[in-house]
């Protein structure tokens, strides 16, 4: 048998779960498709009545469709039980009264002869109980259930008994109830307390009739018309009575008025039937001449108001009008009324039943609110009974005198004789979707007439769906046929003085089983008709349910069920547009242009395939009874547009069956919310909200499908697993179908070749949905099975060891999620429970063998291998042997090497650190890549630049890094914890005592293993694994432990680095410190003077001038060994470095002057960004911010030689200096400027190019006489840088000879021989100023200019001071100038 496990169509598991789901999904919003009666009844509103019982289709006759259908059964028979002997001597000594009845809640039936009541079991009549203790008649008795907290546990029940004197309220209990008995329950032993609980006198009001409610409340119908209560408590008050009787009928006035005159001046009306509908809290009642009345028990059923009443020739007047041709006879003598729940109606809340059959159907609110309190009471509709029909049979119920109403079926009693019932069952099971309402009849003959008809449960309650759950609750019950696999059939008992009949009426599965059974098997027109009857999809699901059985009894019915599903299920077709295009090829036989009348098309403009494919259909359909649900899939294109032909796939009855079943055994559970959220002892915990018992009977149900799936293999074949049947190409091969080869000829041949491949596609398409669905079936049951194990340990304590976003998520999550997208939070589940196991140091072999065999994809072979490696790491935690300890943590470790592709590898490896078993990180971390990339695509991938087109190579490598990231963790903690100093104090992080610090690393312990793990890791051969340390290394600011590693690896990482992150510098300063260290020095000089000259804000102009700097001295060194190419380099970084100086010294004067405008900030910044030349370092900066010092030097660097130039910078800068010093002192003023020129000075004056003497030394003479200096600060100066003095006096001498007119315009024509004068004189007194072996040449330099000077000043006026002066102190200076001789 070819595997069914495997994804159809090329879907992944996981799409083909959510398309499964989607169709589980589709058939529960299917099933909800049916109408409330109301709608059923096709009444709009209170105002609106309607009626029906006149069509033909109301009471459609089944032998009309198929003959073979006549004898479809509608009730069974299920036993005949006759009185008991004990209670037929005792009808012969009745001398008053004699009442029979049945108490359904607890299985038994009752009967009073006078003062005594006897109560037996009616399914066998065993269990006889009684009760003698009354001395009057009994009228009425009533079985109650009592309010809660006033009795003791034991009392399940009150047992109410009236007699004309008294009313008497006695206990029930059970005992030898079986272990799982329900109270109550046929197997459980029923005892009447013998003194009565409570006891009060009736007034002289006779009790007809008794009721409770389910909130204990006992209401009583009293012969006088009244209806009364008995209230009851555990204690008397001051003012109340432990139990009362209270009348609801009379105004509290009423004890005004005499008695006598009440009985006087009002007609009795005994009210005979009271009918309670608890789940509205309303309460009805039934007068005996037909008044029915509304009272209102308030919304918690605890209040009681009247609300509306209609006497009978009110209502007979109603119904008249609506069904005005009927004789109003019809309508009189009520003698049934049924309160109809909100579970199986919104809008209609009453049922009456007349003597004739006629139903009528009341309202006590306006329509659609299902909220509002009872206000009105209306009659909405009234159904005719079977007989009205002009083709009807002349049979026809009459004289009704018992009836029942329930859950859509309806039950009469109608007397043919004396002795003999005739029974009519009507019942909507057979149309369960259909709208109008349509019921089935069946009559059936009783003996002996009926005292009881009502329906009866055996108390089964599989409990699957508590309260919590969060599914919506229906807006009523759905068909029989929607839950028919799970709910047992309904049952009946009709009662009798001959004895009690047992009846059930069938369900569909239950009238299937007849015919099979009946028939030998399903090769037979009947059950060949009852598919056609329910319509194919409704047919195999209920097919399905026999067909599935385990029973050993249902083994012939499921293999005959089997047959009869695959014989009648029909098969895949596909369905066309309306008018298809085909004049070119013939029309195909069978395909009408409309559809079936009264089957509505599933999509606007397409027929239904029923009646467009008689060709493709094994079964035609034969009746016109809808479903909920048209199961197509459609393949055509979405757009109302397009003109292509878009055929659409119509799925078999056997595909739409298995959905449908799935989807009915899954039912409220699907959209179920999967916990809940409780307190338990001081936590929220959360609950799961389906017992693990309840869960049990749907895996039956569910591991029954799916072994039918396997053993028949639906969903085999090579169409399922190569997707011949997939959507995404069935439209393009359907239109290639449309146009047959040009070698076929004849319509015929045409129509032959267009239905097979036709027959075949849509085939495919099915059977690539059947592989999703049993998906679907196999992960449900795997996910069940599961959630049933976790509920038996019990589900909250495991939920509780989740994380907190996990509990988060798991809160919202239906079990269609869990099922469908769960597997996160499963696998979450799974580890709690292993990990709720190793913490109680329990093995974990038989938890995890039972996980294997319920959820094997959730918990496969090697999660148990997980399991066990898990559990030796735990038990080596606890190991005191050091030497059993690491024997554990070995094999842990090798465990985990066998399924490191699929373990949680941080979890472990964190598990790995707490026992400080860091090799096994290490080791298995690089296991897990390694098998996690088996075809090495990570490392392709890295070495082709990481191309974000190659999807697959990138997940591999991200794969690896995931796995990588474990010991690059584990490396972190230990050297934070190797950083931490000894003995520094630490602050505890919380008030108490201080944290246990045992088996706490110490510093040297953890830099011993960070040494222990880098060696073991730097071993590896894994090139990925390299790279991600080395990436490690570098983030935790580790990059010399990075260029201490020798490894093949680091270069070519290195490199990698640099080339894809050019803009991390740091990087670049590992790459070049990396080759100075390999010394590859011509290497780490280029990349050095790359970093130096690259444009970025990253690096400032200092690092730049460092990077040069660094850059020339590796490529001096790289030149000893090198050739010409190496020193041209160097002296190219050299004139680099040297304008970079320049630069540094044009940034220090913008910082210093021109920073503050916006222009130079900008200066600034382009400066600090980049190495300029020095053509644009003079031209964009220096220049137009007027730098003179920066422009000197830029021409001084570049040789360029100005004198006018160099003369006008000089000037500026001597300028810029004074003004800068404006409004100082003449002395700050001095020495502010002389620092600067000796400053400048001692830089140029080897270049007089560069260093104008003479034009310096007559621009500082002006400067002294304008400033007002001191004489000698001039040459002062200039000697400071130092000029030589020889060089100064030979400058001072040409300036006074030449002149110049500013001398005389200054009024100091002898300025400059003054100035002489003071520099020899200076040389008289240090003689050290020049050189010994020049000082006799250079005094008599002195003496001759002397000899000069004195000659041209006695030429001059002898009367002036000045000149007298002068030439006295030439005179003294020669005398000392000569005797330096």
């Amino acid at each position: 048998m070819a595997s069914l496990g495997l994804g159809g169509a090329g879907a992944s598991a996981q799409e083909a779960l959510e398309a499964a789901g989607k169709q589980i999904d589709r058939n529960i919003v299917s099933d909800r498709q049916y109408g409330d009666l109301s709608d059923l009844l096709r009444v709009s509103s209170h105002g609106a009545p309607s009626m029906s019982g006149v069509s033909e289709l109301d009471y459609p006759v089944l032998s009309t469709y198929h003959r073979a259908l006549g004898n479809l059964p509608l009730l069974s028979p299920v036993r005949r039980v006759p009185l008991p002997p004990e209670l037929v001597e005792q009808f012969s000594r009745m001398q008053c009264n004699c009442m029979m009845g049945v108490f359904p809640e607890i299985s038994r039936a009752w009967l009073t002869i006078d003062s005594d009541i006897f109560v037996w079991n009616y399914e066998d009549g065993s269990d006889l109980a009684y009760f003698d203790g009354l001395n009057e008649t009994i009228l009425s008795a009533g079985l109650v259930k009592p309010k809660p907290g006033i009795f003791q546990p034991h009392i399940k029940f009150l047992l109410c008994l009236t007699t004309p004197v008294d009313i008497v309220l006695l206990g029930v209990s059970f005992a030898n109830s079986p272990e799982g008995a329900a109270p109550g329950s046929q197997y459980a032993e029923m005892h009447l307390l013998p003194d009565p609980l409570f006891s009060i006198p009736s007034d002289n009001t006779y009790i007809l009739s008794v009721v409770g409610t389910d909130k204990g409340r006992i209401f009583l119908a009293g012969k006088d018309g009244c209806l009364y209560e008995i209230v009851y408590q555990a204690e008397e008050g001051w003012f109340s009575r432990r139990c009362k009787k209270l009348n609801h009928s009379m105004s509290t006035l009423s004890f005004l008025v005499p008695s006598f005159l009440t009985f006087s001046f009002s007609e009795e009306d005994p009210i005979v039937q009271i009918e309670v509908d608890n789940s509205r809290h309303v309460l009805y009642t039934r007068t005996e001449k037909g008044t029915l009345e509304v009272f209102d028990l308030g919304a918690d059923g605890t209040a009681m108001g009247r609300v509306s009443w209609m006497n009978q020739s009110t209502i007979v007047q109603y119904a008249a009008r609506i069904a005005s041709s009927i004789d109003r006879s019809n309508f009189k003598s009520i003698v049934h009324i049924s309160a109809v729940p909100n579970t199986d109606s919104t809008n209609v809340h009453l049922v009456a039943i007349t003597q004739t059959g006629v139903r009528m159907y009341f309202t006590t609110s306006y329509f659609n609110q299902p909220q509002a309190r009872p206000s009105i009471l209306a009659l909405v509709h009234v159904r005719l009974p079977p007989g009205f029909t002009a083709t009807a049979a002349p049979q026809r119920p009459t004289n009704i005198h018992s009836a029942f109403y329930g859950k859509g079926s309806t039950l009469l009693a109608s007397s043919q004789a004396e002795d003999s019932d005739m029974l009519w069952c009507l019942s909507t099971d057979t149309f369960p979707f259909q709208i109008p309402l349509m019921e089935t009849q069946i009559t059936l003959g009783i003996d002996g007439r009926t005292w009881v008809l009502t329906e009866v449960s055996d108390g089964e309650d599989f409990g699957i769906f508590g309260p919590k759950n969060g599914a919506a609750p229906p807006k009523s019950l759905p068909p029989v046929v929607v839950n028919q696999h799970w709910l047992p059939p309904k049952r009946y008992v009709v009662l009798s003085a001959q004895g009690s009949y047992l009846l059930n009426q069938l369900r569909p599965v239950d009238q299937l089983r007849q015919l099979l059974l009946s028939n030998g098997g399903p090769d037979c027109e009947e059950v060949e008709a009852f598919f056609k009857l329910l319509r194919e999809e409704q047919a195999c699901a209920t097919c399905l349910i026999l067909a599935c059985s385990k029973a050993a009894s249902d083994q012939e019915v499921s293999e005959w069920a089997t047959r009869a599903f695959f014989r009648f299920g029909g098969e895949a077709q596909f369905a066309f547009p309306v008018a298809p295009d085909i004049t070119n090829m013939g029309q195909v036989p069978g395909m009408s242009p409309s559809p079936m009348p009264g089957v509505p098309s599933p999509v606007p403009g397409l027929q239904t395939p029923a009646a467009s494919s008689a060709l493709f259909q094994s079964t035609p359909s034969a009746f016109v009874t809808s479903t909920p649900a048209n199961h197509q899939l459609p393949f055509r294109s979405p757009d109302p547009s397009s003109t292509a032909i878009g055929p659409e796939v119509k799925f078999s009855g056997k595909h739409n069956g298995i959905c449908l079943y799935m989807a009915r055994i899954l039912g409220p559970l699907w959209e179920s919310q999967a916990v809940f959220e409780t307190k338990q002892q001081g936590q929220q915990m959360l609950c799961s909200t389906v017992t693990g018992e309840g869960l049990g009977w749907v895996l039956d149900e569910l591991r029954g499908l799916r072994d039918f799936l396997e053993k028949n293999a639906l969903s085999s074949g090579p169409a399922a697993a190569n997707g011949f049947g997939s959507p995404r190409n069935i439209h393009q091969r359907m239109l290639g179908f449309l146009r047959p080869d040009a070698g076929v000829s004849g319509a015929g041949q045409v129509q032959q070749q267009l239905q097979r491949k036709y027959q075949t596609e849509a085939q495919a398409a099915e059977k690539a949905s059947l592989v999703q669905v049993q998906q679907l079936v196999h992960r449900t049951c795997e996910v069940l099975g599961l959630w049933r194990a976790l509920c038996e340990h019990p589900f909250q304590v495991v939920a509780a060891g989740l994380p907190k976003e996990m509990q988060n998520q798991l809160r919202g999550l239906r079990f269609r999620d869990v099922i469908v997208n769960g597997k996160e939070i499963l696998s979450a589940l799974i580890t709690c429970l292993i990990n709720r196991y190793l913490g109680d140091d329990a093995t974990t072999d038989a938890i995890s063998s039972r996980l294997r065999e319920v959820c094997p994809s959730l918990y496969s072979t090697e999660d148990a291998v997980c399991s066990k490696a898990n559990e030796l790491l735990q038990s080596a935690s606890k190991t005191q042997s050091s030497v059993d300890r690491m024997k554990m943590l070995k094999e842990s470790l090798q465990l985990y090497r066998q399924i490191s592709s699929q373990i949680n590898l941080p979890m472990v490896c964190g598990q790995f650190q707490q026992v400080h078993f860091y090799d096994g990180v290490v080791e298995l971390s690089l296991n897990s890549a390694q098998r996690r990339d088996p075809q090495g695509l990570a490392l392709h991938h890295y070495r082709s630049g990481e191309p974000p087109e190659d999807t697959q190579g990138s997940m591999a490598f991200t794969a690896r890094l995931e796995c990588y990231k474990c010991v690059t963790d584990a490396l972190g903690q230990l050297v934070t914890i190797s950083q931490e100093h000894p003995g520094s104090p630490s602050v505890p992080s919380r008030p108490g005592p201080p944290p246990d610090t045992r088996g706490r690393l110490s510093a040297v312990d953890a830099q011993q293993y960070v040494d222990q793990m880098m060696r073991l890791a730097l071993k590896s051969e894994d090139e990925l694994f390299h790279v991600a340390l080395y990436d490690w290394l570098v983030s935790t600011g580790l990059q010399d432990k990075l260029l201490e590693i020798s490894s093949p690896y680091i270069e070519p990482y290195l490199t990698r680095a640099a080339q894809y992150q050019g803009d991390n510098i740091a990087t670049y300063d590992l790459l070049w410190k990396y080759h100075e260290k390999s010394r590859n020095y011509s290497a780490a000089a280029q990349i050095l003077s790359k970093l130096a000259e690259r444009h970025s804000t990253d690096v400032d102009l200092k690092q730049r001038i460092e990077y040069l700097s660094r850059a020339a001295m590796c490529a001096k060194s790289s030149t000893q060994a090198g050739g010409a190419a190496d020193g041209e380099f160097l002296h190219e970084l050299e004139e680099k470095l040297e304008v970079a100086r320049l630069q540094v010294q044009v940034c220090e004067a913008l910082a210093r002057g021109g920073s503050r405008l916006s222009r130079g900030q900008e200066a600034l910044g382009q400066l600090n960004a980049e190495l300029v030349d020095i053509t644009r370092l003079y031209g964009d900066f220096a220049d137009p911010f007027r730098l003179s010092e920066c422009k000197l030097a830029i021409i001084h660097c570049a040789g360029h030689h100005d004198p006018t130039l160099v003369e006008s910078l000089w000037q500026e800068i001597v300028q810029r200096e004074l003004s800068e010093s404006a409004g100082s002192p003449a002395d700050t003023r001095m020495t502010m400027l002389g620092n600067k020129l000796v400053k400048l000075g001692r830089t140029y004056a080897s270049s007089d190019r560069f260093f104008p003497l003479a034009f310096l030394v007559k621009l500082l003479e002006r400067k002294v006489l304008e400033l007002g200096f001191e004489q000698e600060w001039a040459f002062s100066t200039l000697l400071n840088i130092p000029v030589p003095v020889s060089k100064l006096l030979t400058i001072y001498d040409r300036l006074f000879k030449a002149k110049d007119p500013c001398w005389q315009a200054a009024r100091r024509p002898l300025h400059v021989l003054e100035a002489i004068f003071l520099l020899q004189t200076k040389y008289a007194t240090e003689p050290s100023l020049v050189p010994a072996y020049e000082r006799r040449q250079f005094t008599m330099v002195c003496l001759d200019c002397i000899a000069s000077y004195l000659v041209e000043l006695e030429a001059m006026s002898s009367t002036e001071a000045g000149v007298q002066e002068l030439v006295r102190n030439f005179r003294g200076l020669q005398a000392r100038l000569e005797r330096l001789l």
